[in-house]
């Protein structure tokens, strides 16, 4: 399924496959919004299927927002498709709880 990004008043949701074949997209659009705003929401509930190429994105896309200082929440821990992807990768520590 072709990947879409939706502004949805401010929470950028990301729908279908979040995978190695188009985690470039992702990674260009949410650096752009790091690099224009101090707070940037990221929804992964409508992702139906991601890889560890995706989680690599998510983790560079974190660690930019840390070191520049911005707020980036990532929320769509409940998602049934993706939790196994970061139980396997222990990254779920890139969700934020304090939304």
């Amino acid at each position: 399924m072709k990947i879409q990004i939706i502004n949805q008043k401010g929470t950028y949701e990301i729908n279908g496959d979040f995978t190695g074949l188009n985690n470039h997209l992702v990674k260009d659009h949410f650096n752009y919004l790091l690099d224009h705003y101090q707070e940037v929401i990221m929804c992964l509930k409508k992702v139906k299927k991601m890889d560890k190429r995706a989680i690599r994105v998510l983790q560079i896309i974190h660690k930019k927002a840390v070191k520049r200082g911005k707020v980036l929440f990532i929320l769509g821990r409940e998602n049934k498709n993706i939790v196994p992807t970061f139980k396997q990768t222990k990254t779920s520590y890139i969700f934020r709880n304090d939304y």
